[in-house]
């Protein structure tokens, strides 16, 4: 049995679609002059009548679902082309089939109905209750509806592309405006501070004795925001390829650094690329920056849902004004810093990180779903 792609299945079928394919199961119905005709949806392992006929004493009940296996259907969805069962009592495949005597819908003609990537959404069909031999005449009209369906499907799938492709092109603005305020705001500045003490020395005011050490600070703090630019921009462009990680692993090499400081306790697995220890190795150099010399504890765990790693200090935590800039309005995020990289890092990941204080300290949670796309 042919499974659909994960996304596939979620996407949903507007009512102005869904309106006209009841137009068209009604005429359906009528035309070939059967009490029951359906667009049927696969929602594994159960088929599910998203549409049925209007028709007077229809045998399905509306809002309908049926284990898959064993159906017309099924057949259908197998062979991916048209399925002909005319009387399911001569038929040694379906003369057992559930239901069979109770409802009494022993004939069938049904095509599948396909996204545009192949994967099958279900299947257009007619039910009776006696034996037919459809003509071509009505397997021709038939064929024809399941193509106007497959037109709508197609219709959707491409919009739920052209919403992906704006959100990534909304993204990347995004990242670009990240990039020049940086630029702006963090290098030029230090810039026109080292060119203010440069002017003293032209016009011969004299900078002050200690005008070096003055100027380190503020030429490292420009390399550094060059350095994580460099890394931001193959963070942005680098097409995204994971594989199931243990993060305990490269947690245990970063501890070497800060042996006395990090604990590491249980384990987890997540799905990350060679950007997860940049990712780790930022968090952890941001947490012990803030917490002096206090202890770090680091714990690992996970459920069907979820993966996390907590990072839980005994210090004051973050200053109020990164907390305010990057965990409540991170709109008005302005430096291009290490909890940037993180929240960057953890986005390409579609995870979630968070911060609290609490009676310990400072919490830093990094939250990877199992189940989202």
């Amino acid at each position: 049995m042919q499974k659909n792609k994960e996304t596939i299945p979620q996407l949903d079928i507007p009512d102005s679609i869904l309106d006209k394919w009841q137009q068209l199961i009604d005429a359906l119905a009528r035309l070939m002059e059967v009490p029951a005709a359906f667009v049927m949806k696969i929602d594994y392992p159960f088929l599910k009548a998203l549409i049925r006929s209007r028709t007077k004493d229809n045998p399905i009940p509306p809002n309908y679902e049926e284990k898959i296996f064993g159906t017309y259907c099924e057949t259908t969805i197998n062979l991916k082309k048209i399925h002909i069962v005319p009387n399911a009592f001569k038929d040694p495949n379906y003369s057992n089939k559930p239901g069979l005597n109770e409802n009494k819908l022993i004939s069938y003609l049904g095509f599948p109905l396909e996204w545009p990537t192949g994967d099958v959404f279900g299947t257009i069909c007619v039910v009776d209750q006696k034996e037919r031999e459809f003509t071509q005449e009505q397997k021709d009209l038939m064929r024809e509806m399941k193509v106007s369906v497959d037109a709508h499907l197609e219709l959707i799938f491409k919009n739920h592309q052209l919403q992906i492709a704006q959100q990534k092109i909304k993204e990347q603005r995004d990242n670009l405006r990240l990039l020049t305020s940086t630029v702006r705001h963090d290098i030029a500045n230090n810039l026109t501070y080292i060119y203010g003490f440069l002017q003293l020395k032209l016009d011969n005011t004299g900078p002050p004795d200690n005008v070096i050490e003055e100027l380190i600070p503020y030429v490292k703090s420009s390399i550094e925001s060059i350095d994580y630019i460099k890394k931001l921009e193959e963070l942005f462009t680098k097409e995204k390829k994971f594989k199931p990680l243990n993060p305990r692993d490269i947690l245990e090499k970063i501890k070497r650094k800060y042996p006395e400081r990090i604990s590491i306790k249980g384990s987890c697995t997540i799905n990350a690329d060679e950007f997860l220890e940049l990712l780790l190795r930022e968090l952890v150099r941001n947490v012990v920056k803030h917490t002096e010399d206090s202890q770090i504890e680091i714990i690992l765990v996970e459920d069907k849902n979820t993966s996390m790693i907590h990072f839980q200090d005994y210090g004051p935590g973050l200053p109020e004004s990164i907390v305010d800039s990057h965990f409540r309005n991170s709109r008005n995020q302005r430096e291009l810093k290490g909890l940037t990289i993180i929240e960057k890092i953890m986005s390409r990941y579609g995870g979630t990180i968070l911060y609290e204080k609490n009676e310990k300290g400072a919490l830093f949670k990094l939250i990877w779903h199992k189940n989202r796309d």
